[in-house]
């Protein structure tokens, strides 16, 4: 069914468009009969105010792009939240482009969002971005743009990250203190400058110590981390294990359960989102990366930036946050 214009109610109605809109809008020079045939007449054929329309001519889509490298169980739902929270109440809606880690992609993405015209980006970078020429765009735009989590060095945008070498150190603090002399710390994908982070705070800390032995291995997915496992777990004077992200940590589970060493003295400590580990084991231990505070304080930012350009020009600050 045809979607019911204004022009379509002044039709009915055998007036001006102008005055249907001014009806709709109870503007005092519109009289009570003709408020009330005009409602009469917009809820009989179900007509539905054209928002993008009306934000067009406030110069205001009202509506954000949020854009990710995929979408997965982990941390990212609990982003989207924080951030759904935040939106919701400043009155903005928002649409989720998942890039595939393809920084092809990510970029038609950029382009969509811009065509979109959106007030607002909030963007976690993928695996393959390797600098920010791609965002230069939005700024010569001056459309407001965070960039979250995942990011690359670059003095355009704003960014939110979680403090990644303090994680990692604090994680290796409570291996030594539980004791541990056979340390296997699990990270992610070797490329990454998240992965690399955190592997040296927590090897830093960890050689601090020099009875402790440790190994490292690097597994870009859950299941690479139970097919590596299969054969290091052989070694049982491993005491102490560090998953350096949710994904690791369900590999690394599912590889414990499987020898039954699940109840044993082994200690388990990992960089988590929070939720996880406790339904996993609640013997494991984690240092939190509250993926709720990352989406509000992220959205937060956006918000105050696209405030700005009601009364300044745009002016991109380039600064990071550290969660």
């Amino acid at each position: 069914m045809k979607r019911t214009t204004i022009k379509d109610l002044a039709e009915m109605l055998h007036i001006s468009t102008s005055t249907v809109s001014r009806a709709l809008k109870d503007h005092p020079d519109i009289s009570s009969s003709v408020k009330l045939k005009v409602r009469e007449a917009a809820e009989t054929f179900n007509y539905v105010p054209n928002d993008f329309a009306i934000n067009f001519r406030k110069k205001s889509s009202k509506v954000i792009g949020l854009i990710v490298p995929e979408i997965t169980m982990f941390f990212l739902p609990s982003i989207i939240n924080g951030i759904s929270s935040v939106l919701n109440k400043e009155g903005y809606r928002f649409f989720i482009l998942s890039s595939e880690d393809s920084f092809e992609t990510e970029k038609e993405h950029i382009e969509t969002c811009i065509n979109s015209r959106v007030d607002g980006i909030l963007i976690s970078l993928t695996n393959e971005t390797k600098d920010s020429d791609h965002l230069k765009k939005l700024e010569e735009m001056e459309i407001p743009t965070i960039i979250f989590d995942k990011t690359v060095p670059q003095n355009i945008f704003q960014s939110v990250i979680f403090d990644n070498a303090k994680n990692a150190e604090l994680s290796a603090e409570k291996l030594i203190k539980h004791n541990c002399k056979n340390v296997l710390g699990i990270f992610g994908d070797e490329n990454l400058e998240i992965t690399q982070s955190r592997l040296k705070s927590f090897k830093d800390k960890i050689q601090q110590s020099s009875d402790i032995r440790l190994q490292i291995i690097f597994c870009k997915s859950a299941d690479i981390v139970k097919q590596k496992l299969d054969f290091l777990l052989k070694d049982n004077s491993i005491d102490g294990f560090f998953a350096m992200s949710d994904e690791t940590l369900i590999g690394l589970h599912g590889s414990l359960i499987k020898r039954n060493l699940n109840n044993t003295n082994k200690k388990v400590v990992a960089i988590s989102e929070g939720t996880l580990p406790k339904y996993l084991d609640e013997k494991y231990e984690f240092q939190i990366n509250d993926g709720y505070e990352m989406g509000t304080f992220a959205a937060s930012r956006l918000m105050h930036s696209i405030k700005k350009t009601d009364k300044y020009a745009y002016k991109a600050t380039n600064r990071c946050y550290y969660l």
